[in-house]
């Protein structure tokens, strides 16, 4: 098996989106805080913020996939990270110059709303062109630990900058990072695709989009996973808004629930650079499997309440399912899709699954009234349990574990 890090295309894009995580953490420290400055502490204008950013990345995730797969990806990544980056710009300066309103918080809002989408899905269909397939769930993993670890590093330098130079700098960060990404983007070499997919207008976009979803109805193992994940997605969402409630009802408080924050980064990063090895040794429906499994012990876990220490345990345990379960799935579509559909049929499958989730959390909230939170995670855990039992019993997942060996 290849060195993914040989890869010098890969590992140039690898340094650019981690330079350009870092710089998103940046931003969304200094974003929060000049929110709230502006408005006075209104908590009204962070939520109409928010609401902009999840409405607009819904409906342009939608639209996004036709044309992902129509344009050169690598350009496409180009020119939105430059809008990006002067967007970012633009707000540095009304924040230096002291002429910031709301008014621009909702504007770059709208614009990161608008473009973000279809970053996330080009690239989503770049990393294939990057590297080999059986290098994809590295290439995954390794993406997505980096994006992680910034996550970590970000709040506590972020708020170390500001203390020392004000929130204007955060903004400038960000900015920078988003150049860096495109210098990085420009060099990187990827392999062209095959298409005879030529224009574009309202009825080659519709085309588009009944080709893609034609695809994934016509391919059986797909489909079953696309809802398959939807559901364990669903059933599994509500622990997320409710992590708060069990540090609280503990009697362990908030410091608690920040280490649990912070162990569940931790799995997350390590569950992300060791999911390639554990491929090695498993067929990835079998790591999606014992994921689903290992998030269900973590949430049983939580359920028990028995002191802090657990608790802490059990938020790195969910970080190893969550990614376990989850990078596998990625992988699939990416290996599965032909590069001409994979645009529509990943906007398809991932927004659909985004806009089920904040109803799964919704419904949370209303039944942490009724029952109590014990019985909420159990009835959690034994649901992944019984999804992760149902998983193995699936004939398409079964016929892939046996292709899986068969490739071996």
């Amino acid at each position: 098996m290849k060195n993914i890090w040989q890869n010098k295309s890969f590992v140039l894009y690898l340094i650019g989106q981690t330079i350009s995580s870092l710089g998103d953490g940046f931003y969304m420290i200094g974003f929060m805080w000049l929110t709230l400055e502006l408005s006075g502490g209104k908590g009204v204008a962070l939520g109409g913020v928010l609401s902009i950013y999840t409405l607009g990345e819904i409906f342009f995730g939608f639209i996004a996939g036709p044309i992902v797969d129509r344009v050169n990806r690598k350009n496409l990544l180009i020119f939105i990270d430059i809008i990006r980056g002067i967007i970012v710009l633009l707000l540095y300066l009304f924040v230096k110059f002291q002429k910031a309103s709301v008014l621009h918080i909702y504007v770059a809002t709208l614009g990161f709303a608008i473009f973000s989408p279809f970053f996330y899905r080009a690239e989503f269909a770049i990393v294939p062109q990057l590297v080999e397939k059986d290098l994809l769930l590295s290439a995954n993993g390794l993406l997505n630990g980096s994006k992680r670890l910034m996550q970590i590093i970000a709040p506590a330098l972020g708020g170390v900058f500001i203390g020392i130079f004000g929130i204007a700098i955060c903004f400038l960060f960000d900015a920078i990072s988003f150049f860096v990404s495109v210098i990085c983007i420009i060099f990187i070499a990827i392999t062209p695709i095959q298409t005879d997919k030529k224009g574009f207008g309202l009825k080659v976009f519709i085309s588009d989009l009944n080709s893609g979803y034609r695809f994934l109805i016509g391919s059986s193992f797909l489909l079953t996973l696309a809802i398959y994940a939807a559901l364990i997605n669903f059933f599994g969402a509500p622990i997320f808004p409710l992590l708060p409630l069990v540090s609280q009802r503990t009697g362990s408080g908030a410091t608690v629930y920040g280490i649990m924050m912070s162990g569940l980064s931790i799995g997350l990063i390590v569950s992300s650079l060791f999911v390639s090895i554990i491929g090695k040794f498993l067929s990835k429906i079998s790591i999606v499997l014992f994921g689903l499994i290992i998030s269900a012990s973590a949430t049983m876990l939580m359920a028990l309440g028995i002191g802090m220490i657990p608790l802490i345990i059990a938020a790195v345990i969910l970080g190893l399912g969550l990614n376990f379960s989850n990078l596998p799935i990625m992988t699939f579509f990416q290996e599965k899709v032909p590069q001409d559909k994979i645009g529509v049929v990943s906007s398809f499958v991932f927004t659909t699954a985004q806009v089920a989730m904040p109803v799964s959390m919704a419904l949370s909230g209303l039944l942490v009234d009724i029952f109590s939170l014990r019985v909420i995670f159990i009835t959690i855990s034994l649901i992944l349990i019984i999804g992760a039992l149902i998983g193995f019993r699936i004939p398409q997942f079964r016929q892939e574990v046996v292709q899986d060996k068969k490739v071996e």
